[in-house]
């Protein structure tokens, strides 16, 4: 289980609270043959839900969020799904993921005070990674959306491995019913 952090605060939402009709322990909701399960920017799209802070360090000269910050809340939000899924598998020792590839679309600017709602889903599953989308959003507002490609390896030796299949159920709860593009 991750550690909280008392200066890094991040809370879990209520269905209430995200807007997509996730219940309160974040399991997912079907929406069959809805549009909005395929557009990376709508909240609707995602089940799984980390409420991240904007902190004033956050921002930039010019008052924005900076675009390293974009990175560091979806690290926090893909950080938590991962954990959450699979205890234990962030922790870099031994058997667990590894991040491979990260593609971030700047889609607005955020500022400082705001709640950030990271929302994640498993986009596509292969033998020994996965794609997971997420969206970053102020309210109703997207501001980021991305993919990453998290790969299951073993970090002692530098490999990967095939997914076991505990691992891949946990990922499949989660997966969109449709590729999806940003």
């Amino acid at each position: 289980m991750p550690m909280a952090d008392p200066f890094f605060p991040r809370v879990r939402l209520s269905p209430a609270e995200n807007g997509s009709g996730a219940s309160p322990d974040r399991r997912p909701v079907h929406d069959s043959g809805s549009e909005t399960e395929t557009d990376a920017r709508r909240r609707a799209a995602y089940r799984f839900w980390t409420r991240d802070l904007v902190r004033f360090q956050d921002l930039d000269r010019l008052g924005h969020v900076n675009n390293v910050s974009f990175a560091i809340y979806l690290e926090s939000g893909r950080v938590d799904f991962l954990e959450t899924l699979n205890p234990g598998s962030t922790a870099g020792r031994g058997l667990g993921w590894v991040i491979a590839r990260l593609e971030l679309d700047f889609i607005g600017e955020a500022h400082y005070p705001a709640a950030v709602d990271i929302g994640s889903r498993v986009l596509r599953l292969g033998r020994s990674s996965c794609i997971i989308g997420q969206g970053l959003f102020i309210g109703a507002r997207c501001f980021g959306a991305a993919q990453n490609v998290c790969v299951w390896a073993d970090t002692t030796v530098g490999k990967s491995l095939p997914m076991p299949a505990d691992v891949r159920h946990a990922l499949e709860t989660y997966r969109a019913e449709e590729p999806v593009q940003l």
